[in-house]
């Protein structure tokens, strides 16, 4: 089958690649990478990130004159306006569901779908412009949570504790956010929690819930663990909870990564995605149960029935955990090199080793997910020695960045500074 697939995820475009698909790959120019070019796919189109969706099926309908696709996919969901586009104008099906996606993208609609469909929510207003901003912050009271209407890896997410926090808050959110929106949410005490899942028509199989835990101001990922040691009526507390969830917003035939605050008043969205977990944690759910959910996307995208391929039964046999090394500091500094990176491999307990960050990139101040340099995945007999295992290793990783400076004085020389 010739299948059209945008965007990224390349380990679902992998998995099709591996069942004898042949794929074309269409994807942002700040989105693709150097092995893109290399034989992997049939072509590759690359456009730049501002290109408009009408230019994307354009181009699209010229190469399906020539030799049709099948199917058009997307895995990630700063593609899927482009998907549902090319799929109207080519007349070839997908799974994109556009207006699911816009119902979960937008933070503030999300909350007034749980309001109305009369599902435990949390205290919260929508507010455009720096004025209006600072009077939903008095209405909602602090500790607050303010965050724009949809954007992805925690970006312009900021926690105003005291009223001296606010300025540096919005500074973080940036002017552009606070024009056009953001929500400012009651800061929810408790555990942090996602659950892994995959709907079969209006059918949702909950395949794992993950123990999240974030950077307390930024809410950068640092790490996260499968099976999340959660006792068994808190479990079911929490996945009866998205159940209801998802049947309220519609969620078919798609995956779903939904977060979720255990707080002392029982859980609460934190916000959810039609779409797979990042963070490596498909890789954790399936080294616990088997499960391999970019295997199960993949063939869904393009019209396969999974539900034969689901376990009857979901087992964990062994706990997974990752945990990601995030060096902050000015961008003045680069990468030097990074140490340790082999001893950490040759542990017995570790799956994974991968650097998000090559020698000669600047040193980034961590503030979104994206500005991480490495993650350790590990495994362990409990979720405990899982983490434990995941943490100790990443603490081997030494990255070492030199800086610029002004030119030394005759007979100094510049130095570099070692930082985990």
């Amino acid at each position: 089958m010739r299948i059209l697939v945008c965007g990224t995820n390349r380990m679902c475009h992998d998995r099709l690649r591996d069942e004898g698909h042949e794929l074309v790959l269409f994807v942002p120019r700040g989105r693709a990478v150097r092995e893109d070019a290399v034989g992997r796919y049939a072509h590759v189109v690359i456009l730049d990130d501002s290109a408009g969706t009408d230019l994307w099926a354009e181009v699209a309908e010229s190469l399906h004159r020539r030799t049709p696709f099948a199917a058009v996919a997307a895995f990630n969901e700063h593609t899927y306006p482009v998907v549902r586009a090319i799929s109207e104008r080519l007349n070839i099906p997908t799974t994109v569901d556009l207006d699911l996606f816009k119902r979960v993208l937008d933070k503030a609609g999300m909350r007034e779908v749980l309001d109305r469909e009369a599902i435990p929510n949390c205290r919260y207003a929508f507010a455009r412009g720096r004025q209006e901003v600072l009077g939903a912050i008095e209405k909602i009271g602090l500790p607050c949570i303010v965050k724009p209407v949809d954007t992805e890896a925690s970006l312009g997410v900021s926690h105003i504790r005291t009223a001296e926090d606010t300025e540096a808050a919005l500074r973080r959110v940036g002017p552009y956010h606070l024009e056009r929106g953001v929500v400012v949410e009651e800061f929810m005490d408790g555990e942090e929690y996602s659950v892994e899942g995959i709907s079969v028509g209006n059918r949702h199989h909950l395949i794992a819930v993950t123990r999240k835990f974030t950077e307390p101001d930024t809410f950068v990922s640092r790490g996260h663990v499968v099976p999340a040691p959660l006792a068994p009526d808190e479990h079911d507390t929490v996945t009866e909870f998205v159940t209801r969830v998802l049947d309220a917003f519609g969620f078919h035939d798609c995956p779903s990564h939904t977060e979720v605050m255990l707080t002392s008043r029982g859980p609460r969205i934190i916000e959810m995605h039609n779409r797979v977990a990042g963070d490596a944690i498909m890789d954790l759910v399936r080294l616990s149960t088997g499960v391999d959910l970019y295997d199960l996307i993949a063939r869904q995208s393009i019209g396969e029935d999974i539900s034969p391929l689901l376990p009857e039964e979901i087992v964990h046999e062994r706990s997974a955990a990752v945990w990601y090394a995030a060096p902050s500091g000015p961008p003045a500094q680069t990468l030097l090199e990074v140490r340790g990176v082999e001893e950490v491999r040759d542990l017995p307990h570790i799956d994974t080793v991968t650097l998000l960050r090559e020698p000669g990139s600047p040193q980034c101040t961590v503030t979104q997910n994206f500005d991480r340099s490495g993650y350790v995945i590990a495994v362990g007999d409990s979720p405990a020695q899982a983490l434990t295992r995941a943490r100790e290793a990443t603490a081997k990783l030494r990255f070492v960045y030199t800086w610029s400076a002004p030119r030394p004085r005759r007979g100094a020389q510049a130095g570099g500074d070692e930082v985990r």
